[in-house]
């Protein structure tokens, strides 16, 4: 790709991600997306036709580099459910300690589009992990679709509903395994572990390491 589309291209994400992270989801429009990068709404349409494609592409950057950043820590090749959980509340975590990066979930929760992103992402790195011959591919996003499901829904209203990030990360896990069968005990040891763990993970490693590695992003 040539530079000069690189950069543009970077523009719109940039401006994209600071108004998701002023303003509600519907309340920003491709016209102010346009005009806060500096271009007209026909040329970024060039570069991305609706809003969600939008969301869409910087939603999976994250969740790719989320996902780069636990291959570097020392627990990266145990059991891919204890990745899984542990994934899962670092990104949370994260997002609680960045109002604007909060905002952009939340966004990107809103519509069935990018949550079909979310469990496509999580059903694909499950399927690599896993091996084909563990759990069909239906079983693996039946249980990611009803997990997702339950706690984005949560995600959107945890401040009405005075939930913590935390509880609805493990309560995310828990549906997960419990369609898929695993054992009550075996379900409490990873979300346990998780705990411990991402507790004792410096959120503002993370942050930093996501801003270094995806160029529209400014924590």
């Amino acid at each position: 790709m040539a530079e000069k589309n690189i950069k543009r291209r970077e523009e719109i994400l940039t401006t994209a991600y600071r108004l998701l992270g002023e303003k509600h989801y519907d309340h920003v429009s491709l016209a102010d997306i346009a005009a806060g990068a500096g271009i007209n709404k026909s040329l970024l349409q060039h570069y991305y036709s609706q809003k969600i494609d939008i969301v869409k592409a910087m939603l999976t950057e994250m969740l790719e580099t989320a996902s780069a950043y636990m291959e570097k820590l020392p627990y990266k090749d145990e059991e891919i459910f204890q990745q899984i959980s542990d994934f899962n509340m670092l990104f949370f975590k994260g997002a609680a300690a960045d109002y604007s990066l909060r905002m952009f979930v939340r966004a990107s929760v809103m519509h069935n589009e990018c949550l079909d992103i979310w469990v496509d992402t999580i059903c694909d790195w499950l399927r690599r992990y896993c091996g084909e011959n563990t759990f069909s591919y239906l079983e693996l996003k039946r249980a990611i679709c009803f997990a997702m499901g339950g706690s984005m829904h949560l995600y959107l209203h945890q401040d009405e509903l005075d939930i913590d990030y935390r509880r609805i990360c493990r309560r995310h896990v828990w549906t997960i395994l419990h369609f898929l069968h695993y054992e009550e005990d075996a379900i409490r040891e990873i979300i346990k572990t998780t705990d411990e763990r991402i507790e004792g993970e410096d959120v503002q490693q993370y942050l930093q390491y996501c801003t270094e590695n995806i160029s529209w992003l400014n924590l």
